[in-house]
């Protein structure tokens, strides 16, 4: 192999094609710099909007180097934009005829966690299952190791890390990148990229043409479409223009800024007003609003909390849904413009598409003939303009564009002494307020009204909760309750921030900021004390997305702190709304741990910046039922954690006084269950999940068969009634034609006669309609073959399911229907393929398993025509339903018909 690498080095024709790739900030235009011995790359904060290729001669060998735009770390593909996405697939293209070497850019200053590592094999499926082949692990920041080798660093980083650099096949190289002055780390990196390129025997990534075609042919149609837009726009704002010359100015602006958390809201409005007015360092948690004059224009601006991205408004809390609704009242008697902020630097799904809808009818429906887009760091489009990154984007951006009215304004916060974007931002406004004739958005009073009287009734309730929290812990006080050593067990749902409380709890980087997927237990002497911290992996708030090894995980935690814990922590955020699925998760996983656990639990509240000036007990009061069940069932025991203030010792020692007067009620009782007892609990509360999931199932299931059986019944019924009626037309022709009946008018008889002739008429109908289902019932007994379906008369004629609890002979030959007048249809659940008890009772496999099975059991292939044999209900009972022909209902008969259609 070294052979081969020297006589590699040797043959000056050669030359290594390299491309990089990896997360943004993670160094790989520094690294491309280190490599290339000189600035070529722009590095720094400065942003890679594109691919871009370097040609240089290193330590005598030729290289082409490209550098790539980089993703958010730990974001999913789905979640990085289209135009990133063709820049790294057009990377390859860069440097024909295709790349020897990816090098993998990793960061060793920061935790290269799962999701790390599911981002990176994301983002790799761009370019195939190959790149593996050619690819190598490139560590930056070596300097941050200092005296430990980069192979210690692996071993301890973690198991993604470790699964990297195998599936690399242990391919890795570290760089200094303030160390450029030594040569010797670039010149070994290129000898391990010749070593791979021997390896491969001299081969390169193969870069497939049509591919190459497609990205160029996608790149001319954006251009295209964004032309066109372009002419469009500028076509509207003329017509805009002009009709803003001929009204009357706007004396002033007055402007409110939506958007998700995040997008650049307060920054765009201190660009816009030209000074620091909106805090951008802590997040929005209430309106507030700025004035300023702006190029001779009074400018008064409405800041408002955002919601998550991507999030529906049920996850928005009720105070975020109150601050958006009270914003429009801030700027008195109405705001002209809502500028709907929306960032360039990451992708605009459909589901921040349906977040912005709903939250926008928060405040109106009418909204949006007032809203224009506000693209926040428009640095990050490059060369790109703003509507080639719109038609790029795709058919969520575009839709919201359109339903702006294609109104739209790229910004950069990053450059404001750039005041002509300002500037033009100001006339577009303008133009808008021209638009809708100088009107603006009224105020819902009502709204607002409603809002105040929950307020008042918030803070009425939330005084109650507080003096009786008070009055709890009036009993513990003047006593000395000092424990030397404490054990802590954190409980949650996922991302609810229980890492981050760890840390904060022992005040130092205890718990990684990654997704826990093991048990994790760390000690630490806290304000004296000897405290013992174990954490425990999330579960979902869907608890159909929890398994039996999870679940067993997260109870594990308990027995890591034998005897047993003192405080079991709930860890749950105030930035989300708290619904019944949330309270639904929490409790099916304490159920299993029995009734005593809720003596032992405290509430701690994650996120308390996002609360601002709004109490813990208001946020309480005003979240509703779900939350308040969860603090009463812990005994109204609650604190409140700000995990970005970690210097704050004193919410800490609050913490810690209340988890010692807990106990203290508890008589020094630590919280020690059955362990095995538990385990039990836990693959009982899962088969029971299952069952009600294979329930739901169930119910669509028979909903979808029963909605088939209507329709292909209606259809068999329809087309017997039309070749009746034809055969009887038929007939009619052949035969003479009867003379038409002379009946005389109704309306032309004497009052008391008509009165008898309508008794008459209606009797006979009753009579007809009481003895046509026995009829129906002895002309269908009469055929050899039979088959039992119940029915039921509304409007029209509609049937259930047959009872599938009996068995089915294909010999019998009776038949038993019976018709009923319902509104609505009935029915029992069906025995399948046995009794009732047996299909929802799995105990020799597990309860998923027998899910999946009961599931292929019930696809629509089971309802097949084919009902021969000993079929279980359903299969042998529709199959006979679809295989009916016209030869199966009673030929002529007008007992088979509906009262009166014979006589038509």
């Amino acid at each position: 192999m070294a052979t081969d690498s020297s006589l590699l080095r040797n043959d000056e024709s050669k030359e290594l094609r390299i491309v990089l790739l990896g997360g943004r900030w993670g160094g790989k235009s520094s690294a491309g710099n280190t490599i290339l011995g000189e600035e070529r790359f722009e590095s720094g904060r400065q942003r890679t909007a594109k691919s871009d290729d370097r040609h240089a001669t290193v330590a005598g060998r030729k290289l082409i180097l490209v550098d790539t735009p980089g993703w958010k770390g730990h974001l999913s593909l789905r979640e990085t934009t289209e135009a990133d996405r063709r820049e790294i697939k057009q990377s390859v293209c860069k440097c024909p005829p295709g790349p020897h070497a990816f090098l993998l850019v990793v960061p060793v200053d920061s935790a290269f966690t799962e999701e790390h590592r599911r981002s990176l094999v994301d983002h790799l499926t761009l370019l195939g299952d190959k790149v593996w082949k050619y690819s190598m692990v490139l560590f930056t920041c070596g300097d941050w190791l200092r005296e430990k080798s980069i192979e210690e660093h692996i071993e301890t980083e973690g198991d993604a890390l470790q699964w990297l650099t195998d599936k690399c096949r242990n391919r890795f190289h570290i760089l200094n990148n303030k160390n450029r002055e030594d040569p010797t780390q670039v010149s070994q990196l290129l000898d391990k990229i010749e070593e791979m390129v021997a390896e491969n025997n001299g081969g390169h990534f193969e870069v497939d043409e049509s591919t190459r075609q497609m990205i160029l042919t996608k790149k001319m149609e954006v251009e295209a479409k964004a032309t066109e837009r372009k002419m469009q726009t500028d076509k509207r704002r003329e017509e805009l223009s002009r009709l803003l010359q001929g009204a009357e100015q706007p004396t002033e602006l007055r402007v409110v800024l939506l958007g998700s958390r995040n997008a650049g809201k307060s920054a765009s409005g201190n660009t816009i007003l030209g000074s620091e007015e909106f805090d951008i360092k802590k997040g929005t948690s209430k309106s507030v609003v700025k004035r300023a004059c702006v190029a001779g224009t009074p400018i008064t601006i409405v800041d408002t909390p955002g919601w998550w991205q991507g999030f529906s408004v049920r996850d928005t809390t009720k105070q975020g849904k109150q601050e958006l609704t009270r914003s429009t009242s801030l700027c008195p008697p109405g705001p002209h413009v809502f500028l709907l902020v929306i960032d360039t630097d990451v992708a605009f799904t459909e589901r921040q598409r349906e977040a912005v809808e709903e939250h926008l009818q928060l405040i109106s429906g009418r909204a949006w003939k007032r809203t224009m887009i506000l693209f926040s760091r428009a640095d990050w489009l490059g060369a790109k303009s703003i509507e080639q990154h719109i038609e790029e984007e795709g058919k969520a951006l575009q839709w919201l564009v359109e339903k702006c009215g294609n109104k739209y304004h790229a910004l950069d916060n990053k450059n404001k002494d750039n005041k002509a974007q300002v500037a033009e931002l100001l006339q577009k406004m303008k133009e808008v307020v021209a638009g809708n004739g100088g009107s603006f958005h009224e105020v819902d009073g009502r709204a607002l009204q409603s809002i105040e009287e929950d307020r008042k009734a918030v803070e009425e309730k939330a005084k109650r909760r507080m003096t009786k929290a008070k009055e709890q812990r009036k009993r513990f006080q003047g006593t000395n309750i000092h424990l030397p050593e404490m054990k802590v067990v954190l409980m949650g749902q996922k991302s609810s921030g229980k890492n981050a409380v760890g840390t904060t709890i022992l005040d130092r980087n205890a718990f990684p900021s990654c997704e826990t997927a093991c048990c994790e237990i760390e000690e630490g002497v806290v304000f004296g004390r000897r405290l013992t911290v174990v954490n425990t992996p999330g579960w979902w708030d869907n608890s159909a997305r929890c398994t039996l090894e999870q679940d067993k995980e997260i109870m594990r935690g308990l027995s890591l702190c034998l005897p047993g814990p003192h405080t079991v922590l709930l860890v749950i955020p105030v930035d989300v709304a708290y619904r019944e699925r949330h309270r639904r998760a929490l409790e099916d996983h304490l159920c299993c741990l029995g009734e005593g656990v809720w003596r032992h639990t405290i509430v701690l509240f994650t996120y308390g910046d996002r609360l601002g000036e709004t109490s813990m007990e208001q946020h309480i009061e005003r979240e509703g039922w779900p939350l308040q069940w969860v603090v009463e069932k812990c005994g109204n025991r609650y604190q409140l954690f700000n995990n970005k203030n970690r210097g704050d010792g004193a919410q800490v020692a609050e913490l810690l006084e209340k988890m010692e007067e807990m106990v203290a009620g508890n008589d020094g009782e630590q919280f020690s269950p059955d362990m095995s007892q538990v385990y039990r609990e836990v693959e009982n509360e899962l088969k029971r999940k299952v069952a009600e999931e294979m329930k739901v199932c169930y119910v669509e299931e028979m909903n979808w068969r029963e909605k088939e059986l209507k329709e292909q019944f209606e259809e068999e019924w329809r087309r017997r009634e039309k070749e009746l009626f034809e055969k009887f037309g038929d007939s009619s022709v052949k035969g003479k034609q009867p003379a038409k009946l002379k009946i005389k008018p109704l309306t032309a008889l004497p009052s008391k006669e008509r009165k008898i002739r309508k008794e008459q008429r209606k009797n006979e109908e009753k009579t007809s309609q009481d003895n046509y289902p026995q009829k129906l019932s002895e002309g269908m007994v009469s055929q050899s073959r039979g088959w039992k379906l119940r029915f039921w008369m509304r409007n029209s004629l509609e049937f259930g399911p047959p009872s599938m609890s009996e068995g089915m002979d294909s010999q019998n030959s009776s038949s038993n229907l019976h018709f009923r007048r319902r509104n609505s249809l009935e029915f029992g659940p069906p025995s399948i393929g046995g009794s009732t008890e047996q299909m929802w009772t799995e105990s020799t496999t597990g309860p998923q398993e027998a899910l999946r099975k009961r599931r292929q059991s019930w696809s629509p292939s089971t309802f097949s025509t084919a009902s021969t044999g000993q079929d279980s209900g359903i299969t042998s009972r529709l199959g006979s339903l679809r295989s009916l022909t016209i030869s199966e209902y009673p030929a002529e008969s007008d007992a088979a018909l509906p009262p009166g259609t014979g006589s038509r």
